[in-house]
């Protein structure tokens, strides 16, 4: 007996030892394996795409591919790009074209290999989404309008905008009676940036602010907001229906989100991100994201129409949206207009 408790002491710390060493020896080779981050725009989007692209391309490359989410902002984009002092520590970024091409333009981003649809190469074009406006049809059967979005007396209830002059000082216009192929005209001048601020600033009470596509769909999906602005491909991916929401596809914004390669990556690291690139735009892979996320390539119904029943019996029609987000007038002014744009947040309510 004294024997077997001594065995029983002796084994106990090489058994602890194993797995002390056992744990180091997994570390060591998690850490020996190399890792590509890539940052994408929207956590709900952000899954399915690593579901369908970046798991399976890990397994294949024998990388480990990192999921960050980001906010959208150029700012955000830059801190993530090389400096001085360091490489970039983000290879890959998914997001909006408008912030794409902005920070493109500042050398955040490398240009790549031009294209029909993207001229100047700063970023690969991969889904359309439009922003919507969406409304609970329990009070208003028919489909309001921007115009009825800021009558607060006949309609009174919170409304949803995005934090973000981006498709916000489109819609104050359009609001105002600018029509939509007139907007960017307007906006173009002094004027009509003065016209857009003023405008917004007759709702500013009432407005409950979302900084994702994910929140845009969920302060109304739970009550928060009566109408908002709303990017259509998370309104239709929604889980649970606790409101019978409404979209109105008339006066609507189409966007545009792309892939780009963040400048200052690693040259191992950039070849890697070159790869997934060409990966995520083939068949096979853009079958598995759409049965993941079937209302991905969405761009909405036609110009004008309500769809006849609730978001998701919309979510599959293509047609042309009203208004195409300018990606030329935000890559030239997006960074003096969010400042304007932040300088007014921080006005008198």
């Amino acid at each position: 007996m004294a024997a077997l408790g001594a065995a029983v002491c002796m084994s106990a710390p090489l058994a602890g030892h194993a797995r002390v060493t056992s744990g180091a020896r997994v570390r060591h080779l998690a850490a020996s394996i190399p890792t590509l981050t890539v940052a994408t725009q929207d956590d709900a989007l952000g899954k399915a795409q690593d579901r369908a692209y970046f798991q399976p391309f890990g397994r294949k490359e024998g990388l480990r591919v990192i999921r960050r989410v980001w906010d959208g902002q150029v700012a955000t984009l830059q801190a993530h790009a090389a400096t001085e002092a360091r490489p970039a520590t983000w290879a890959l970024v998914f997001g909006e074209d408008s912030a794409i091409r902005a920070a493109c333009m500042q050398g955040s981003l490398v240009r790549l290999a031009g294209s029909a649809d993207n001229p100047d190469g700063c970023g690969v074009p991969s889904m359309q989404p439009a922003i919507v406006l969406a409304w609970d049809r329990g009070w208003r059967p028919s489909p309001p309008r921007w115009a009825d979005f800021w009558n607060v007396v006949r309609y009174p209830g919170k409304r949803g905008l995005r934090r973000d002059p981006r498709s916000t000082l489109e819609i104050a216009l359009m609001a105002d009676g600018v029509p939509p192929q007139e907007v960017y005209g307007v906006l173009s001048t002094p004027d009509g940036v003065d016209r857009a601020f003023r405008k917004l600033t007759q709702l500013r009470p009432y407005i409950t602010w979302w900084s994702t596509p994910e929140e845009s769909a969920r302060i109304i999906e739970n009550g928060g907001v009566l109408m908002g602005s709303v990017f259509s491909n998370e309104i239709a991916t929604l889980p649970s229906r606790r409101h019978d929401i409404g979209v109105q596809w008339g006066q609507s914004l189409g966007d545009r989100l792309s892939w780009a390669l963040v400048h200052g990556t690693a040259p191992a690291m950039a070849g890697h991100a070159r790869d997934l690139l060409h990966y995520v735009v083939q068949p096979a892979q853009v079958n598995r994201f759409a049965a993941l996320y079937p209302s991905g390539q969405v761009t909405g119904q036609a110009a004008g129409q309500a769809p006849a029943g609730s978001a998701t019996a919309s979510a599959g029609r293509e047609a042309a949206v009203e208004l195409p987000m300018n990606l030329e007038f935000w890559g030239a002014h997006l960074p003096d207009l969010s400042q304007r744009f932040a300088d007014w947040l921080r006005g008198p309510a």
